[in-house]
């Protein structure tokens, strides 16, 4: 028997009739319609591992996709969810909405990374009125601690340190705009070194040291508590500067700021964030940031 999921923004009589009147339509022809919403969408992610479900079933079972309603607020996990529905062929409608540009969050950014096989964070998604329900599957998966990162901020801010199940209860639940609060969770790792790549193009143009200053800090995908040191670039290791210059290309960034920790004992890098419109230095003594956004500009405005 096909499935066909119907996701709508909330359930209500409007939409019970809708699903009721198609599947009316459709007896007789071995096919089953679900409806359910967008919060109730789960995802697991890891490099070249995906996994999205639906109530606890996976979303690869259905045969087609309807995006009958995400309205403003789902349309952030309507759309990355038509990002993997796109690379895993499974249809859906309306194609535009794997059209997402730059509307997408770090969320968005970490699964098409992780499609793309690049190393992130082990992450787990859910909507955040079901963080409770999930919890436990967040915490068997991720271990404590973990990590909390709030959607709406990037360059290190809206970060926290899980350590308890009581921690859950401690994340704001409204973010700097006073909207809802979305969250997604990530692996802990502790960090060696953490380096950012400006990439400019199909090349890295300069890539800086964190340094940590704040004692005692939490150190994971996060920048705050640190000052930076430029390095040469002539002495950047290739593996840095593939993986940075590759990952803008994923996400179709030609200037981008990719924030790179490496593991502890390990030497394994990760992505932490890939930023568009990166912050800079704009004190030319300390940076060539400026100098070298100056000669990019320069040389692409002449192609």
């Amino acid at each position: 028997m096909k499935k066909i999921l119907i996701l709508v923004d909330k359930i209500g009589p409007k939409k019970e009739l809708f699903a009721e009147l198609i599947a009316q339509r459709l007896v007789g022809k071995g096919i089953r319609i679900v409806l359910a919403r967008f919060s109730d969408l789960y995802f697991e992610i890891e490099p070249g591992r995906i996994t999205v479900e639906i109530e606890d079933i996976p979303i690869r079972d259905f045969d087609l996709v309807y995006f009958r309603r995400a309205g403003d607020k789902f349309s952030g996990v309507a759309a990355t969810l038509a990002c993997y529905l796109r690379e895993r062929r499974i249809k859906y409608i309306d194609t535009s909405w794997s059209e997402i540009g730059p509307l997408g969050s770090k969320f968005t950014s970490v699964l098409k990374l992780a499609m793309a096989g690049l190393p992130v964070f082990p992450t787990i998604y859910v909507w955040q009125t079901n963080i409770e329900k999930y919890q436990g599957k967040i915490i068997k998966k991720l271990g404590f601690p973990l990590v909390a990162k709030e959607l709406s901020l990037q360059r290190g801010k809206g970060v926290h340190l899980i350590e308890s199940k009581e921690d859950f209860g401690k994340l704001p639940l409204t973010d700097s705009r006073s909207g809802e609060n979305k969250y997604m969770f990530q692996k802990y790792v502790a960090i060696k070194d953490e380096y950012r790549v400006l990439v400019l193009g199909e090349k890295a143009g300069v890539w800086e040291r964190k340094i940590i200053t704040a004692k005692g800090e939490f150190r994971h995908n996060i920048a705050l508590g640190a000052d930076e040191e430029f390095l040469p670039i002539a002495k950047i290791p290739d593996s840095i500067s593939k993986l940075a210059v590759t990952a803008a290309s994923f996400l179709s960034l030609q200037i981008a700021g990719v924030d790179i920790a490496v593991e502890k004992g390990t030497g394994k890098a990760f992505l932490v964030e890939v930023n568009r419109g990166p912050g800079l230095t704009y004190d030319v003594k300390i940076s060539p940031e400026i100098d070298e956004i100056a000669k990019f500009l320069g040389k692409e405005s002449g192609k």
